[in-house]
């Protein structure tokens, strides 16, 4: 019987109605499952969920309301404010409490950065980077899909700042994290050029024959196989070589051709823990919440994931 918590993100977004259309996917699981929604006291509820105040022994799936966070809170859906954003954080956080406590498996709903740090969260990057720091190891952002897995080597910094954090990268971890990940089988690695062109042979920059050529050699010396630097822009054309896994030099060169491509489907998978997160490949869709149209399939590919990981290795 897995434990599967799953924290609620920001209440003034999409999340409560992805809840509410895998409703009875999340009861049917529950039959074999622990599933627990760590959520903050505000008025975005879901009919029929039992609450608990911690955690039981027997399958179900409920809703576990952390301590501390005051008086209950009125929200409005796609209005997000500095009190949805602290929500968010803190429901992040005490779900990591519980997970400690469990070792349970961690699904994290979409939250907003830009709100999370109006509520005075500074320097909060995203769900990646904390559990980094919760757990005091390297962690690695894996967007996983049907077809593609792509990892960003830098995550959420600015664009200037790429080639500054690249001489930080851990690449030894990352061989880690690739190797112990039960999503990857002796994957063939493709990894992606930083420049134009992969540098056009050092006319258009040198990081592949410095940065990148020093990293692959201690991903190689791993035993990982792989090929490149290839040019970004022609890397995820129909008639190029397939990879199992593709390594990006930053954010969106690796995530808008993996978004394009894999659609709704793609789960953001974190690399480099002893148990799996995952999230959906969306952010919060404030201007469609409320309105009854957002698309569960994220969710759902999470949900998918985690309980069918040992039998269905990428």
């Amino acid at each position: 019987m897995k434990t599967i918590l799953i924290s609620e993100g920001d209440p003034t977004s999409i999340n409560y109605e992805l809840l509410e259309s895998t409703f009875p996917l999340l009861q049917s699981l529950g039959k074999e499952h622990r599933i627990y929604l760590i959520r903050g006291s505000h008025n975005q509820t879901l009919p029929s969920l039992p609450n608990l105040t911690a955690p039981i022994d027997a399958p179900g799936f409920y809703s576990i309301t952390w301590k501390g966070g005051g008086k209950s809170k009125s929200f409005v859906l796609g209005k997000p404010s500095r009190a949805s954003g602290k929500m968010a954080y803190d429901s992040l956080l005490s779900a990591i409490d519980l997970q400690k406590e469990t070792g349970a498996d961690l699904i994290t709903l979409p939250l907003s950065k830009e709100w999370v740090v109006k509520a005075g969260i500074n320097g909060f990057r995203g769900h990646t980077e904390t559990l980094a720091d919760a757990y005091k190891r390297p962690t690695f952002m894996m967007m996983s899909g049907e077809k593609l897995n792509v990892i960003p080597l830098t995550t959420h910094v600015p664009l200037k700042d790429v080639v500054r954090e690249l001489t930080k990268f851990n690449w030894k971890e990352l061989g880690r994290a690739i190797t112990q990940s039960p999503y990857l089988h002796h994957p063939k690695i493709g990894y992606l050029g930083l420049n134009p062109h992969a540098g056009e042979g050092g006319k258009i920059g040198k990081e592949e024959t410095t940065l990148l050529k020093q990293g692959v050699s201690i991903l190689r010396k791993a035993k990982l196989s792989l090929e490149g630097p290839l040019s970004a822009d022609s890397a995820f054309l129909p008639d190029a070589k397939p990879y199992d896994l593709y390594l990006a030099g930053y954010h969106d060169q690796g995530l808008i051709p993996f978004k394009l491509l894999e659609g709704k489907k793609g789960v953001n998978i974190t690399l480099g823990l002893d148990f799996t997160r995952v999230s959906p490949d969306h952010g919060t869709a404030f201007g469609i919440a409320g309105k009854g149209c957002a698309d569960p399939t994220g969710l759902i590919s999470c949900l998918e994931r985690l309980v069918e990981r040992k039998t269905k290795p990428i």
